[in-house]
């Protein structure tokens, strides 16, 4: 099997709500996402999707995708897609960095090897561990009552996991949990986060003062060495997210006792390639894990929950599925939600298929 084509599309993607705000004065009502899809001379196709969170989230920026995979489809073309690593490194030599664009490439490669294989891809990742996947639902920066407002809608359809956005100021926060708090219900798990907002004071100061409420701190500073001073003296576990965006800096993260959890976002490590690694790394090491992306329609979806589902339960903090975040839906076959929770289909690969009439046709490269 050989890759023949490879035709770049993108989309835009609005928010289901208000506006997607969080930390830092950042508000989103659309995103930009890229879906490359990969033609093989055995007439099998396969697709990915990345799609970064706005240009002032991640290491990424979604005008700048499709320059990068020009650079990248001369060393894919020719190449066998099944096999996922040589593909790797062939991009890896290629481009310095630019994760977020190999992503792409590699999700689109694994959709291919399912198909080839007439498996899906979480049983090539180790097998299904995880068919029911508990999901969180985020609530976004907002005037308090808003987000009450939506704290009890999310329970109302079933989430059990609720993510935070914090950001107001660190009074106006520790007045926001406080409120909040007093709607938690034992069997919920919250996660308050900050992105990266605070100074490591602001961020003791709010753990202190909130320390009769059962929540994780995600991200509360910017810096690594920042987090990691909160988390030696924090009343409250810390997850990281932004602090890792490669294998090395988290096993740095691990010699350090840096984390209690992570948020694992697979284009942020360049595909499921790299991020079936950090994620075995992370179960050996009694990490959980929230096996997400940044943002996207069915297909990233797909992606980061078949490496969810074949992640241990006990690895597994949870998923989320950014499909439904947005207005549109840009793929048939993503995977199912009901009551808080998230399945996929036993279909080859992804499960999933573009809709092109809502995809524009950037590049095309053969």
């Amino acid at each position: 099997m050989q890759i023949e084509r490879m035709a770049v599309y993108t989309a835009n993607l609005e928010y289901t709500g208000k506006a997607y705000a969080f930390a830092g004065g950042r508000s989103h009502q659309g995103f930009e996402t890229t879906v490359v899809a990969l033609s093989t001379d055995t007439g099998l196709e396969g697709y990915g999707e990345v799609c970064p969170c706005g240009p002032n989230y991640m290491p990424a920026f979604a005008e700048g995708l499709p320059s990068c995979l020009s650079l990248l489809a001369p060393e894919i073309l020719g190449q066998d897609p099944r096999q996922v690593s040589v593909i790797q490194e062939r991009m890896n030599q290629a481009l310095t960095g630019q994760a977020v664009a190999k992503a792409a490439i590699d999700i689109a490669c694994w959709d291919l090897l399912g198909k080839a294989c007439g498996l899906p891809v979480y049983t090539l990742l180790g097998g299904l561990q995880s068919p029911s996947m508990p999901l969180h639902r985020i609530v976004p920066l907002a005037e308090p009552g808003e987000m009450e407002e939506s704290l009890r809608r999310y329970r109302t359809e079933g989430f059990r996991h609720i993510q935070i956005k914090l950001g107001h100021g660190v009074e106006e926060d520790i007045e926001l949990v406080r409120r909040l708090g007093k709607l938690k219900q034992p069997d919920e798990l919250w996660i308050g986060d900050i992105n990266g907002a605070w100074r490591r004071d602001q961020a003791l100061r709010f753990s202190r003062a909130i320390e009769d409420v059962d929540i994780y701190l995600e991200q509360p500073c910017r810096s690594y060495e920042e987090c990691l001073s909160v988390r030696r003296r924090a009343r409250h576990p810390v997850k990281l997210d932004e602090a890792f965006n490669t294998l090395n800096e988290l096993q740095r993260g691990l010699r350090d006792d840096a984390m209690d959890a992570i948020a694992l976002k697979v284009s942020k490590f360049g595909g499921l390639t790299p991020s079936r690694i950090v994620r075995d790394v992370c179960a050996d090491a009694g990490i959980p894990m929230t096996i997400e992306d940044a943002w996207g329609s069915g297909i990233a979806t797909a992606a980061y929950a078949h490496l969810a589902a074949s992640t241990s339960p006990r690895a597994l903090l949870n998923t989320t599925d950014l499909h439904n975040y947005n207005t549109v839906q840009l793929a048939t076959g993503a995977p199912e939600v009901a009551d808080g929770r998230m399945w996929l289909s036993d279909r080859p690969g992804l499960g999933v298929v573009p809709d092109f009439t809502l995809l524009s046709l950037r590049d095309v490269y053969e």
